[in-house]
């Protein structure tokens, strides 16, 4: 049968004209489909639109993406050793020269880290400072309740909560420690953008800040040691903690009023050699005159 394309009638397999339009007709052979349908695929024959695992450009694809992930992850390795390297120098430098002026020179998250490490081993000294405090509570639990004739349950329930405070205290010591000395950079921040008129922003300023402070890595390290070392050694916590306080404090006034560059000594190890004869004068002064003008005060009531 034939299909006239312009009224859509059925005609004959040899008629030349339509028999309803009259317009002529091409030769048309029937096409077996149009009366079954689609003719299906064989089953052994794999479908138009699916590849073979085995396609090569599948295979070429694959390896191309493969060789794309390999070469992120090598750039994120290479750029973490980078970030590391430029870290540790960072560092040296800080401890060579604290009061150079290192704001835009490094990386501008340096002065956070130095923060996080500082606070970190902070909280560990501390909270080992807890810890043996939680020892000498466990033990006087366990002596009261034997003496009380007491059970172990009791003991062991104020034990672990004990045991819970003082993890409690490491993680909030740390927010605290990492707080404050966030607080102390938007402070310095601030004066400093006041009193030089000095384009920078808050983390190039915090880099420039740890810098001059990043000594107190060091000695945070050691305060960490001798806490974990107990005895007389924890003694020599105290000195560590004001020297490590006398430099922040100094640091800290140096990064708003920057000073001048000196040839040297550098001036943060100055003020601290100065800062310590002047404590050194004191102790000297007050163990020679101390008692006698104790003494007077006392007669004259």
């Amino acid at each position: 049968m034939q299909t006239c394309p312009n009224c859509g009638a059925t005609n004959s397999v040899g008629a030349k004209f339509c028999t309803t339009c009259g317009k002529p007709l091409k030769d048309q052979t029937t096409d077996p489909t149009d009366l079954t349908g689609a003719k299906e695929q064989p089953e052994d024959q794999p479908k138009a639109d699916s590849q073979p695992q085995d396609d090569p450009e599948m295979k070429a694809e694959m390896e191309r993406q493969r060789q794309v992930q390999a070469r992120i992850r090598a750039e994120q390795m290479a750029q973490f050793k980078q970030s590391s390297r430029g870290y540790w120098n960072y560092l040296v430098d800080s401890w060579k020269k604290p009061s150079q002026i290192v704001a835009k020179q490094f990386n501008q998250w340096f002065g956070v880290i130095s923060m996080a490490l500082w606070a970190l081993m902070g909280s560990i000294a501390v909270g080992r400072a807890a810890q043996a405090g939680v020892s000498t509570v466990e033990n006087a639990g366990s002596s009261i309740s034997s003496l009380l004739g007491g059970d172990d349950s009791t003991t062991d329930s104020v034990n672990s909560a004990v045991q819970s405070n003082a993890i409690i205290v490491y993680f909030k010591f740390f927010l605290l420690l990492m707080i404050g000395m966030l607080a102390f950079g938007l402070v310095g921040f601030l004066f400093r953008k006041w009193a030089q008129h000095e384009s920078i922003s808050y983390l190039e300023y915090t880099t420039d800040l740890m810098h001059r402070c990043n000594l107190n890595i060091i000695l945070v390290f050691c305060f960490m040691i001798f806490s974990l070392m107990g005895g007389l050694v924890q003694s020599l916590s105290m000195i560590v903690i004001m020297l490590g306080a006398s430099i922040f404090v100094i640091g800290f006034m140096q990064s708003i009023i920057v000073p001048k560059q000196r040839i040297g000594f550098d001036s943060v190890y100055l003020t601290v050699v100065a800062m310590i004869a002047l404590e050194l004068a004191l102790i000297i002064l007050i163990s020679i005159f101390g008692q006698s003008l104790i003494s007077q005060f006392s007669s004259m009531f």
